[in-house]
This record gives C-alpha cells, sequence and structure tokens, in this order.
C-alpha cells in the first residue's frame, strides 16, 4: 500500500532534549507549527571511505562517519500562529536550538495520540527567507534546519 504525506503535522519547541530519547524529547513544551508546505527531510548521511587494495588494483569503499542531514521546511503564512513564529524566532536567533516532532496523527484535526508513529530530530534552525513570489506560491517563509545529534 502507497502511503502519502498528507495529514502529518509538525510540532516545535525552542529547546534541545535533556536526553536523545523519547521520553527526553517528549519532556519538551511542543507547540504544533501550522501552514507547513514541506516538512523537513529527517536522514543520515555518511562519509565514504577508500580502501586501495594494491594486489587488485581496485579500491573499494566502506560506510564512514554519519552525520545528519541539512535539510528545509517550508510555511504557509498563519499571522499569529505560535509554532510559526517559534521557527522563525529560532532561525533568526544567534543559537537557532529547535527540536521537531512529525506526527502521522490519527486524533481528532490529525492531533497525535499513543501510538502514532512520531518522528524527532534536535538541531540548529537557519537561513530565514520569503518564500519566492510567483502566480503559484504562498506568502510564507522556509527555514533550513540542521540536525545537532543523532536522529
Amino acid at each position: 500500500m502507497t502511503q502519502n504525506h498528507i495529514g502529518k503535522t509538525i510540532w516545535v519547541a525552542d529547546a534541545l532534549p535533556a536526553t536523545n530519547d523519547a521520553a527526553g524529547f517528549e519532556a519538551l513544551p511542543w507547540v504544533e507549527a501550522k501552514g507547513h508546505i514541506t516538512l523537513p527531510q529527517l536522514g543520515v548521511t555518511h562519509s565514504m571511505v577508500d580502501i586501495p587494495d594494491l594486489k587488485s588494483g581496485f579500491t573499494s569503499a566502506v560506510k564512514g562517519a554519519g552525520q545528519g542531514v541539512d535539510t528545509t521546511a517550508t510555511f504557509r503564512q498563519i499571522d499569529g500562529d505560535a509554532g510559526q513564529a517559534k521557527v522563525e524566532a529560532q532561525a533568526l536567533d544567534n543559537d537557532g536550538a529547535l527540536s521537531v516532532k512529525i506526527v502521522n496523527g490519527s486524533g481528532a484535526d490529525n492531533a497525535p495520540v499513543t501510538g502514532d508513529p512520531v518522528e524527532y530530530a534536535q538541531g540548529i534552525a537557519h537561513s530565514h527567507q520569503p518564500n519566492q513570489g510567483d502566480n503559484s506560491s504562498y506568502e510564507g517563509f522556509q527555514v533550513g534546519f540542521g540536525p545537532a545529534g543523532p536522529i
């Protein structure tokens, strides 16, 4: 069965968790950021380490150190939305500490309930830019999100 991302919500906290586990993340004060157009793409990329072999004349590769992928989230402007205000404030702040929780909620109005699939990430919000204006876009903004720890 093919799934899409319709119905997913993004929640933000302007702090990093004390521990990098579900309990640490859930202890944060979450606020939903409404009007998201694109969610951050959470994941890990790895360095590749080349290992030459003089006998065979062939160089093979192994997976090296990993790091979180720098990604972008895009929002349609919703005046007065507390979640968007947190995202923008952290993207403009010198430290930019931001935690995100992406939920495929099964409650009323896609609200998260116990047992719903959740993705967590901690990182730095940066590079606030208004959405590019054209005849098929919304007023709003995009921010970069660079993970600051394991995902």
